[in-house]
């Protein structure tokens, strides 16, 4: 019988270490494999972030971040910062604007995520911003907020997600129905698919408004709506305001305005700004209707620090009454519900209280520059006690420690008209005449002279005369 011999020691030795040898080559090839395919890809990628693809893929990418069609400028690479003269932004259907220009815009890539599928920047910068607020055009072309195709295999890894931590500028004009706010930080951040925006510094110029420099305000954008959580200005002639509301296309816009120590001058037409002093206080509100073609403003108001001065009514309560108080006026309390629309403005509860002096009531309404009022003037009874004729015949009315009279305000803001000093210089001819009839029949001869010449004076402080 035969029998084979068991492999020596040495041979054993020889046969097992072979398997071990052939895995470790082939874990070293599959290695060096790995480390050719890493460098390739690295190798790649360099080139294309460099190239004219990744140019195109980016300007789709900040359109589908922003909702918007983007034309973006050639691309220069820092590392991983990529640097564009100017990027050009068209607001579709979900954007917070209409139309952006950026110049000088730098944003910090974080490579990483590029292979996460991720194309993100933690931080966008741009030299400058031009931005209107205004709804966008819900009609234009999507032309690229899809990412173009790619015929490389490589494009099968590339990211399909935009990310963008936060934009940032120190010169932005923001622009929004004819309202333009310029030369303002501002800082955006991603916030339940919408933006969370703070502004800081800048000058607002509003039409009709003086002007104004903005302290701060934040607002959140998302889908064609806003809500100004909080905006402060100050107005550059004195006080400052305050603002919070929403605006989208679906239900309007609603903003709400606080009033603190504002200059009353510069809200006046020129006829008044001499004449009516004082700082407002008080609460306003802008509501439009998404339907609707216009707005109205609307609200209560009060004026501190208040003073009447130089008013035609008043030079001529003073000629009357002989009372030097009238030319200037401090009032105690002024109050007033204003309404505003594009075609006319309301004042009502009009109350101006000069203190146990003189009191005005009522309503004035303007329309295309043309003024109608009807108001009620109080004054002391102490003031007219020994004019007997005006008393009875004029201030027939006695309330609130008051003797009242109406009266009708016409013409236009800048040339006002009102009826109650023709009035008054009327009753003082007629009381004048009166007088003259009375006196004896013997007189000296001269004297009916010198009556005629008093109602000549008379005559003179009738307005129009």
């Amino acid at each position: 019988m035969s029998t084979d011999a068991p492999p020596s020691p040495a041979r054993r030795k020889r046969l097992g270490a072979s398997p071990s040898k052939a895995l470790l080559k082939l874990g070293f090839g599959f290695a060096a494999a790995g480390v050719i395919a890493l460098f390739g890809a690295q190798a790649w990628l360099e080139s294309y972030l460099k190239g004219e693809p990744f140019r195109v893929k980016t300007e789709a990418a900040i359109g589908r971040a922003l909702h918007a069609e983007s034309s973006l400028g050639p691309l220069q690479r820092q590392g991983s910062v990529l640097l564009s003269d100017s990027v050009g932004l068209t607001g579709q259907s979900g954007a917070f604007f209409k139309t952006a220009h950026l110049q000088d815009l730098r944003a910090e890539l974080d490579l990483g995520a590029i292979w996460r599928r991720v194309w993100k920047v933690d931080t966008l910068r741009f030299q400058r911003l031009e931005l209107n607020l205004e709804a966008p055009n819900e009609a234009s072309a999507a032309k690229n907020s899809e990412t173009p195709a790619s015929s490389h295999w490589w494009a099968a890894l590339l990211p399909l997600k935009t990310e963008i931590e936060s934009i940032r500028t120190d010169r932005a004009s923001l622009t929004r129905g004819g309202a333009v706010l310029r030369n303002t930080r501002l800082e955006a951040k991603p916030q339940d698919g919408g933006w969370d925006v703070t502004l800081e510094a800048g000058e607002l110029q509003w039409p009709g408004m003086p002007g104004m420099d903005l302290s701060q305000a934040r607002l959140i954008a998302r889908q064609g709506a806003y809500v100004l959580r909080s905006a402060r200005l100050l107005v550059k002639s004195g006080g400052q305001i305050s603002l919070s509301g929403n605006w989208n296309t679906e239900s309007g816009t609603d903003i709400h305005a606080q009033l603190e120590n504002v200059d009353v001058q510069p809200f006046l037409p020129v006829w008044w700004q001499t004449r009516l002093h004082g700082s407002l206080q008080g609460n306003l509100r802008f509501a439009q209707p998404a339907a609707a073609k216009e707005g109205e403003i609307s609200g209560d108001l009060k004026l501190t620090g208040a003073m009447l001065e130089a008013l035609p009514l008043l030079s001529q309560l003073d000629v009357f009454i002989g009372n030097p108080r009238f030319r200037q006026l401090p009032l105690k309390t002024a109050s007033v519900h204003f309404s505003q629309t594009a075609e006319r403005t309301q004042l009502r509860d009009l109350d101006l209280d000069a203190g146990g002096i003189l009191r005005i009531t009522g309503t004035v309404t303007v329309k295309a520059g043309a003024l109608q009022g009807s108001l009620k003037l109080g004054i002391s009874p102490s003031l007219v006690q020994w004019l007997p004729e005006i008393r009875s015949k004029v201030f027939a009315e006695s309330r609130d420690g008051y003797l009242w009279t109406p009266f009708e305000l016409s013409g236009t803001t800048e040339q006002p008209k009102e009826d109650l000093s023709p009035r008054l210089a009327a009753l003082v001819v007629e009381t004048a005449v009166d007088n003259v009839r009375g006196l004896p029949g013997k007189i000296p001869q001269a004297l009916p002279e010198a009556a005629k010449g008093i109602l000549d004076t008379v005559k003179s402080l009738i307005p129009g005369k």
